[in-house]
């Protein structure tokens, strides 16, 4: 519903399928019509559960789901659009977590400081890496900071 709401996307289909798997490496992965994920970010055990790790779920769920209209629709060029797929994903993950928490600026700043831990870091050391390098050896090496943020 925020979808639809926020930018006027309606679903597209009956349902929304789900999936959890213990031994789901890649954390989750949109396809369309059913998205797979760990089981660490589809469930919390209310009796340990933070509210981080509520955050986390729901962001990861909106994540794979805002993938139907930035990604699954969308056929990229080549694996270096991954960027602009990933970065458009989590523009609108960042402002449905936003809204979802009431403050858009509470968010911003943990979005600042995930960067600056995570992806500045990263620039800084031997995994730097451009958008859109002129090589690779595996593709499964670009879904990093960089892309994602």
């Amino acid at each position: 519903k925020w979808d639809e709401d926020t930018f006027g996307l309606e679903y597209d289909l009956d349902i929304y399928n789900i999936v959890a798997a213990n031994d789901f490496n890649a954390g989750a992965m949109e396809n369309k019509g059913l998205n797979v994920f760990n089981t660490a970010l589809t469930l919390a055990d209310p009796k340990s559960a933070t509210d981080a790790d509520y955050e986390r779920i729901e962001a990861v769920i909106g994540h794979e789901y805002f993938h139907n209209w930035t990604g699954n629709r969308v056929t990229c060029r080549d694996w270096f659009q991954l960027t602009l797929k990933e970065g458009l994903t989590v523009y609108r993950e960042q402002e449905f977590s936003g809204d979802m928490m009431n403050s858009h600026t509470v968010k911003r700043i943990e979005d600042v400081n995930g960067l600056r831990a995570r992806q500045f870091a990263e620039d800084a050391g031997p995994m730097s890496h451009p958008i859109r390098p002129e090589s690779y050896i595996s593709m499964d090496n670009f879904y990093t900071s960089t892309v994602y943020s």
